[in-house]
């Protein structure tokens, strides 16, 4: 079984006023059998800062990099495959990265300051977080 991980472009719409991405729509949940969960924002304060480092059994999330630079790190917990990318945000094209349940993941900031938008298939709930620490960067 090959691990469930996307990299692709959104589309993105440039004029005079500045650039419109459409990140995630319900065409593309549907393609991808996923419920709306929530949408969330993600800031890196620093050139090195990690977050993630974790799975999830139940979940789906899908990162789209608005600003900055970042190297994101996935590993299947079951295979072992593993994937490393480094993204830049620019005006000219943007990516969104599909990551399923039971894949592994980190985003590491390359640079000062980095900004993402998220997806997530689940409503965060600290009762039942759906999250295990599972290291694949530092």
């Amino acid at each position: 079984m090959t691990m469930q991980y996307s990299i692709e472009p959104c589309n993105l719409f440039k004029d005079s006023r500045g650039v419109l991405v459409e990140f995630i729509n319900e065409f593309d949940l549907e393609k991808s059998n996923l419920p709306f969960g929530q949408i969330y924002y993600l800031s890196f304060e620093g050139k090195g800062v990690v977050r993630g480092n974790h799975y999830h059994l139940h979940s789906s999330e899908v990162f789209c990099v608005m600003y900055g630079e970042v190297e994101i790190v996935i590993e299947d917990v079951e295979t072992k495959e593993r994937v490393s990318k480094v993204i830049k945000a620019n005006d000219e094209q943007v990516f969104r990265i599909y990551i399923g349940p039971k894949v592994a993941h980190a985003i590491k900031s390359l640079s000062d300051f980095a900004m993402l938008v998220s997806y997530s298939s689940t409503i965060y709930n600290a009762e039942d977080e759906d999250k295990y620490f599972y290291e694949v960067s530092a």
